[in-house]
């Protein structure tokens, strides 16, 4: 902006390219057409005059062409409103984002909007808050081809890195014949179960949970909430242990890794742990008796360390 005359142009850096998503790529068609449509918005609006703008656009407009889009940049300023914004009430919208790609066929986002109609008609009791208005849908972008191949080598090193890590040392126990898991207490990443078997009917129940760190740290975890009456409720595994206690039943535990998965990453932003649990506690119920169905709900806690708030 220059402050003598009150002008401002746009500014670009010396040696920048511009380059935009091409016109064949595979993108929904939305955001195709919005992307030459707010290039223009954009530069009229950052432009003070029209001959500024006829200035700067050369440049975008070379970019626009060599991406595939034949759009022509005209100079378009917002027209300036002395009426006051009208308050419109805010709505409280649902986002179905699906997975765009040009080889799929169906209109996915005209089947999800008629399924919507014929579940919640008008004289349902759920239609004020499962309609039309409430309900959106935004196509999402499908990984590139560069982000599957990054994603795809970076799996394969932290399996190698893990591997490496835990077969130097994987148990620290005193006694191996005392260790929980066999000689494998300090596996990280893990999906495990514990059996509890009382000794007077020799019934099982089985609850099964997840640790990002060392099994044993979650281990003495879970002993201390059996020992302590003050964390009984700490978790659905120690509410059964001390309802056993206070019956004074006798009971065995048996611990054992069921599998292994990645936790959360920023790359992917997914969390493989947290979806493998909640995979056995819905498609495995005999092996969780003891889990609550409200777990299925839990946030992931394993993304919280990656908050700006906690660096």
């Amino acid at each position: 902006m220059d402050l003598s005359d009150g002008t401002y142009k746009p500014y670009m850096k010396p040696n920048n390219t511009l380059q935009y998503v091409h016109n064949q790529s595979n993108h929904p068609p939305s955001i195709l057409k919005n992307i030459p449509e707010n290039i223009n918005i954009r530069l009229s609006n950052i432009s003070s005059n029209e001959e500024i703008f006829n200035n700067a656009a050369p440049a975008y407009q070379d970019a626009l062409s060599k991406s595939g889009y034949d759009y022509k940049l005209k100079y378009s300023p917002k027209p300036i409103n002395h009426q006051p914004d009208k308050r419109n009430r805010k709505r409280n919208i649902t986002w179905f984002n699906p997975p765009f790609s040009d080889t799929v066929e169906t209109n996915v986002g005209q089947k999800f909007l008629s399924l919507l109609d014929r579940c919640f008609p008008p004289e349902h009791q759920l239609h004020k808050i499962l309609n039309r208005n409430t309900i959106k849908i935004s196509y999402s972008c499908m990984p590139n081809m560069h982000q599957i191949i990054s994603g795809h080598n970076k799996s394969i090193q932290a399996n190698l890195n893990v591997s490496s890590t835990d077969s130097s040392r994987p148990c620290n126990c005193r006694r191996k014949s005392a260790c929980p898991i066999d000689g494998n207490c300090l596996t990280p990443s893990v999906i495990y179960q514990a059996s509890v078997t009382r000794d007077d009917t020799q019934t099982k129940e089985s609850y099964v949970g997840l640790t990002e760190g060392p099994f044993k740290t979650r281990f003495n975890c879970h002993t201390s909430s059996f020992k302590n009456e003050k964390q009984r409720n700490a978790t659905t595994l120690s509410q059964y242990i001390w309802s056993l206690k206070d019956k004074n039943i006798n009971y065995s535990i048996a611990w054992r890794i069921i599998t292994r998965a990645k936790a959360y990453s920023p790359n992917t932003k997914r969390c493989n742990l947290c979806l493998t649990e909640k995979y056995y506690i819905i498609c495995k119920p005999l092996i969780s008796t003891l889990n609550n169905r409200n777990e299925l709900v839990s946030a992931c806690r394993h993304k919280k360390k990656y908050l700006l708030c906690n660096i």
